[in-house]
């Protein structure tokens, strides 16, 4: 306080002795305003200047937060979007487009086509590319949206929309006959990690590539006058399509990529989960009668994580069903995925209809622990849906396994089976006639069967793939592996 008092009388004397000398010297008073007056201008720019750099400063962080805190009222118009516009990168797209070109091809012919004459039935397992175009017409990235919250220190992660409809033209054979794929549509969010962060460059260890959920994707076949016979082939290709591209980079499956020596491949791909989410859909209550003249409705569920979707019984002509069933799904990554439920009626004659829908951010989830709860159906008259919905973390502690055992409830499992399928080496022939095999990896264990992709014409196989069971018993569970 004192020497508060002492600054401000010592600046009051340096006025008044300033304006004395001014005065007996003769100098006019007007003067002495002149210097008060650019002494409150250099003030006041001293004090903008001060002003501006904290803002800038503060909108480094956080833009929203600092612009909030300077203005009172925001006109209706402005308005902060989660995802950021990037037409920088659209032209650079633009530019890059016909190298891209060749590398959609390979990916085309080398995975996607293997594939999908695995699933095929046998009759069509002669599908094959026989030119891809992909025009002149790039994707477009209708926005970009990166995590600040929720990540590690080591890892950048981002979602990015994609917007494609082009002019790219597919020629394919099937059955000795020719047909076309043309005015391919999609659209879906794919989510970029970068991690491990490096201190070496190019800074970044990994990249990570895969869709929160399955994009959605239309396209029309050409030449149909010459594959009538083939009846819903269509149908068939898209259905294919669809799952080949859920099982390559739909959450949890992804496209991994290393960047340096110091981070082996192996390690980015077989990461643990985040966590598990169990599902209970009880009840539902004042559903829509869809079929019409009977007041009523054969309503079930779909649940969707992911990639990964479970379906309840169909409970008939009850507009008020009690399920009480239970699934779980592995969670790879919490920021920006979502549960989705979809409650649909059955109808044997024609196509299921729609009763609604929910949509539940699993990161809300994870906050409490466990949530029951009625939630509304969206694009519905009417609805509302019962579910509890649990979320668990692993732990790989083997003296809580019994002690899970016990506490969980009948459906659910107690444990998580990982499974990294690096290689085979020194396969036999499959026959003197055709050479060598075209070898495919059979995992079962409990209910479960999977397989690996086709690796076509090889003894040595590289399959570098990760396969994850949930498990109740691991106890009575033995693993079978068939080449």
């Amino acid at each position: 306080m004192f020497f508060s008092l002492f600054g401000r009388f010592f600046k009051g004397a340096t006025i008044l002795s300033g304006a004395y000398v001014l005065g007996m010297f003769g100098f006019s008073p007007s003067w002495i305003l002149v210097i008060v007056f650019l002494w409150l201008v250099h003030k006041k720019k001293l004090r903008d200047k001060d002003i501006r750099v904290s803002f800038n400063q503060d909108a480094v962080t956080d833009e929203k937060g600092a612009i909030l805190a300077r203005l009172e009222d925001l006109p209706p118009w402005v308005f902060f979007p989660d995802m950021e516009q990037v037409e920088w990168l659209n032209t650079i797209i633009q530019q890059l487009w016909p190298y891209i070109g060749h590398f959609v091809e390979g990916v085309l012919r080398e995975k996607v086509e293997p594939a999908i004459r695995a699933n095929l039935p046998t009759n069509l397992q002669s599908f094959k590319f026989e030119k891809v175009i992909l025009g002149d017409m790039p994707f477009r990235i209708g926005g970009v949206r990166v995590y600040h919250e929720n990540t590690a220190e080591d890892e950048i992660i981002m979602d990015v929309e994609i917007l494609y409809s082009g002019d790219c033209r597919f020629s394919l054979r099937i059955k000795g006959l020719k047909a076309g794929i043309k005015d391919v549509q999609l659209h879906g969010m794919i989510r970029i990690e970068m991690k491990p962060l490096v201190r070496q460059v190019p800074l970044v260890g990994g990249l990570s590539f895969y869709f929160l959920k399955p994009p959605a994707i239309n396209f029309d076949l050409t030449n149909f006058t010459n594959i009538l016979d083939t009846p819903g082939l269509s149908n068939i290709l898209h259905k294919i399509i669809v799952e080949q591209l859920s099982s390559v980079m739909v959450l949890p499956n992804k496209i991994t990529l290393s960047l340096t020596e110091s981070v082996p491949l192996h390690l980015l791909k077989f990461l643990p989960p985040a966590g598990v989410l169990q599902v209970e859909v009880l009840e539902a209550k004042q559903l829509m009668a869809s079929d019409l003249g009977f007041g009523s409705t054969d309503p079930y569920v779909i649940v969707i994580v992911g990639s990964q979707e479970f379906r309840t019984p169909v409970i008939t002509n009850d507009i008020n069903p009690v399920w009480n069933h239970q699934c779980e799904a592995i969670v790879n990554q919490v920021e920006g995925l979502t549960l989705d439920v979809e409650v649909m009626d059955e109808d044997k004659t024609s196509r299921d209809d729609f009763l609604g829908r929910t949509s539940i951010k699993i990161s809300s989830v994870t906050m409490a622990g466990r949530i029951n709860a009625w939630y509304p159906l969206e694009e519905a008259k009417s609805g509302w849906i019962h579910l509890e919905i649990a979320w668990l973390t692993l732990t790989d502690n083997i003296n809580h396994l019994e002690t899970i055992m016990h506490q969980r409830k009948s459906d659910f499992s107690s444990s998580l089976l990982m499974l990294f399928i690096d290689s085979a080496k020194n396969l036999p022939d499959a026959s003197q006639a055709t050479g060598e095999p075209n070898p495919q990896l059979k995992l079962k264990i409990a209910k479960y069967v999977r397989y690996t992709s086709v690796r076509p014409k090889t003894n040595n196989p590289v399959w570098e793939e990760n396969f994850s069971f949930l498990l109740k018993n691991p106890h009575s569970h033995k693993l079978r592996l068939e080449v």
